[in-house]
């Protein structure tokens, strides 16, 4: 299940229409158009991790709660905004405790769209 976190970390291109976005990963059709999320790390040992959607296509992923921080339209765009993130989390607490900066409450559900 995805969750989207409350204000979500977007490049230029997600930002002109984020809803459209958020529609179109959350439908799972690679085929369209492909994203990048970056969410919090499944594993408790790393702190994020950039995922390409087009992986969402898999089952694995129905199955795996995915916490998304950001969405961007590339690659690049991905990493500029974990570099931000990192930033933003940095500028606010000195100690560098993402998990503890992001609170699962500040999170909503997304359910993909049923056709």
């Amino acid at each position: 299940m995805m969750h989207w976190y409350h204000s979500l970390y977007m490049d230029d291109k997600v930002a002109k229409n984020p809803e459209r976005c958020k529609k179109r990963v959350m439908r799972r059709r690679p085929w369209k158009r492909s994203y990048y999320a970056v969410t919090l790390a499944v594993n408790e040992a790393n702190l994020f991790e950039i995922i390409g959607t087009r992986q969402f296509f898999f089952r694995r992923y129905a199955y795996l709660d995915l916490y998304i921080v950001g969405l961007a339209a590339d690659y690049k765009g991905a990493v500029s905004l974990l570099q931000k993130i990192v930033a933003d989390i940095c500028s606010e607490n000195p100690e560098f405790r993402p998990r503890e900066y992001f609170d699962k409450k500040d999170f909503e559900e997304g359910k993909p769209e049923e056709k």
